[in-house]
């Protein structure tokens, strides 16, 4: 039961187990909790409390395992129990089903109706709140507030002395929200919270803005008209909700939530006995809400909260730029070089990676996984990758298919991996048949970038770093006047990684094509790297593809005549071979490209640089 792509809750438990649970993966550091705040919206939401709610007495007060250092924290899986102190499993039938209920279902799937709805019981919802509450802080630290309230519900008194039931329309709006929050499509952050929302039991139906009215309205009275109001874009009206194709509009984002009446109520109901399999006359017993909408409140609060924060946090880059330090080298995977340079860092080390491609192999991520193993790493563990691209795709990797994917912190040491390798949660290790063809989507938790590693790094490991910046500039069509020849400063890296954090966050999993642009002279490049057994840096065979394709290109008639000398010229700059070594050719390399991991059959897919900020997914 997880949702979240960030920022990632599981809850756990069931209605009548000793206890319920939540762990929430992703939340900031360094966050204060206000813990009496975060009891008092528990409260909102726990049982027995008037005489409009079910007489279950629960106290709903979280047990913090982990996350928390006092009440600040920690960057890890934050985790909490609740104790279930007031279960009445004897009030339950084992085998004839309440109708509106998931007990026939539940019998279907497991061959048992569990107690209280078991992990389709509402009750689970106090775990969500535990982790909503701290989302809402969170949210109220960067100015963003969530509240709803009941625009309709039935006379619950009413329907509580006949033993029956109603239902209710909770509205939520959330204020304070950044323009543009979300993605099209799959993406939308309206459809991340109705997916969220709908894990509420009892919940039939979201709309937002307008919703179902909208249908019954012409263009010219549902559209919102754009203004200007103190310097900014805003809509005369909100019929959309705060939300236009799946992204938000600055405006309130407003939707409304259906909750069906509690189906467990005390009048009399058909139903069967799944055992007999005979019809059945039955009167619910137990103690059950007439109206489970008003308690929902907080619960439809808490996943707003929750969804807008992990939006948040996904367009966040989640990159620091300080100076590291042996306490950021939590369970270590550091590159060996790396360690005899800072012993203080590698005294942390649980691995130590062998330096360069050779080593990027299957068999190093066993003896990773091997490391693991020893040293007790449990899926609540993170590990921490120290040193260049190689380092980061192996640990990466590792952490990716241990246990199902732990988490990671990678800390890159090269310049080519502040600028590349560090960002876009790409891990891999090389086989026989190809460079990083084993490897999975698995991005770190965070990055810190140090530049004063750059200090220790020869001339030739600063020029491969200079390629992926030249790169970078072409593909984002940044400015490309300034010298390259040095190392960079943390600003200028800085600049540079922005080009790629830009397209990871429209495209973080390849799937629209975006993220292709990357991928500029890299299938030229890995073909060179793999033709000369690696003899030829990444660095620089990625500032020789870049020409050769640049070269392609103007042969396409894509480019300009005279654009791959252009280019040539940048990288020559950066002390980078800009010619395909000796004995090698483009129709050479041919056969090695067609083994490249972007290949589509026997088309070889090519991200052409076709000028500054032009780059353009071609097949061959």
């Amino acid at each position: 039961m997880k949702i979240g792509k960030t920022l990632k809750l599981d809850v756990w438990g069931e209605s009548h187990a000793p206890a319920i649970g939540m762990r929430l993966e992703g939340f900031p550091a360094g966050a204060k909790v206000d813990m009496t705040a975060l009891r008092a919206f528990m409260e909102r939401r726990a049982p027995g409390r008037d005489a409009m709610s079910t007489s279950r007495r629960e106290p709903d007060i979280p047990e913090f395992i982990s996350g928390l250092d006092g009440e600040t924290t920690t960057g890890a899986a934050v985790e909490a129990i609740i104790r279930n102190t007031d279960t009445r499993s004897g009030d339950y039938e084992k085998s004839v089903p309440r109708p509106g209920h998931a007990d026939f279902p539940n019998w279907v799937k497991t061959g048992r109706i569990p107690p209280g709805g078991g992990a389709n019981s509402g009750r689970l919802t106090a775990a969500t709140c535990i982790a909503g509450g701290l989302c809402i802080q969170e949210l109220s630290r960067r100015g963003i507030s969530v509240e709803a309230r009941l625009v309709r519900v039935g006379d619950i008194m009413e329907a509580k002395k006949n033993g029956d039931s109603v239902g209710g329309i909770a509205e939520c709006t959330v204020k304070g929200l950044p323009a543009g929050l979300g993605g099209p499509v799959f993406d939308g952050l309206d459809g991340a919270i109705a997916q969220a929302i709908f894990g509420i039991p009892g919940v039939k139906g979201v709309e937002f803005g307008n919703g179902f009215a909208s249908a019954y309205l012409k263009g010219s009275e549902n559209n919102d008209p754009f203004a200007i109001e103190d310097g900014r874009v805003v809509t005369l009206g909100n019929n959309h909700g705060g939300i236009l194709g799946g992204m938000s509009s600055s405006m309130p984002l407003v939707f409304r939530v259906a909750l069906k009446p509690t189906p467990s109520i005390y009048v009399e109901q058909d139903s069967v006995d799944l055992q007999t399999m005979t019809p059945v006359k039955m009167r619910v017993r137990g103690r059950h809400d007439p109206c489970i909408a008003r308690r929902a409140l907080p619960v439809v609060e808490a996943l707003a909260a929750f969804c807008v924060l992990d939006a948040l946090l996904a367009e966040e880059a989640g990159v620091e730029f300080r100076h590291v330090d042996e306490s950021d080298a939590v369970n270590a995977v550091i590159d060996e070089n790396v360690a005899k340079l800072y012993p203080a860092l590698a005294a942390k080390a649980i691995f130590i990676v062998p330096s360069g491609e050779d080593g990027k192999t299957i068999e190093t991520v066993t003896r990773i996984w091997d490391a693991f193993a020893k040293h007790g790493i449990g899926r609540k563990d993170r590990i921490t990758a120290i040193g260049g691209g190689v380092t980061g795709d192996l640990a990466g990797f590792a952490a990716a298919t241990w246990m199902r994917g732990i988490d990671w912190v990678n800390i890159p040491t090269t310049l080519l991996a502040m600028v590349d390798a560090s960002y876009g949660g790409k891990t891999a290790c090389d086989l026989p048949s190809g460079k990083n063809m084993a490897g999975s989507f698995h991005p770190p938790r965070r990055v810190i970038i140090d530049a004063g590693f750059l200090e220790t790094l020869p001339a030739r490991r600063i020029a491969d770093g200079r390629a992926e910046m030249i790169k970078h500039e072409i593909i984002g069509g940044l400015s490309h006047d300034a010298p390259v020849s040095g190392t960079p400063s943390a600003d200028e890296i800085k600049v540079n990684l922005g080009v790629k954090i830009a397209i990871v966050r429209r495209d973080p999993s390849e799937r629209t094509g975006e993220r292709m642009k990357l991928n500029c002279g890299h299938t030229v490049a890995h073909a060179i790297e793999k033709a000369t057994g690696y003899g030829v840096s990444h660095g620089e065979a990625v500032a020789i593809g870049c020409v050769e394709e640049a070269r392609l290109a103007e042969k396409l008639g894509l480019a300009k005549a005279g654009w791959a000398d252009e280019i040539a010229g940048r990288f020559a700059a950066a002390n980078l071979p800009v010619s395909l070594p000796a004995g090698l050719s483009f129709d050479v390399l041919k056969p090695l490209m067609k083994g490249d991991k972007k290949r589509e059959g026997d088309t070889v897919v090519f991200a052409l640089p076709c000028g500054w900020g032009d780059v353009r997914g071609v097949r061959q």
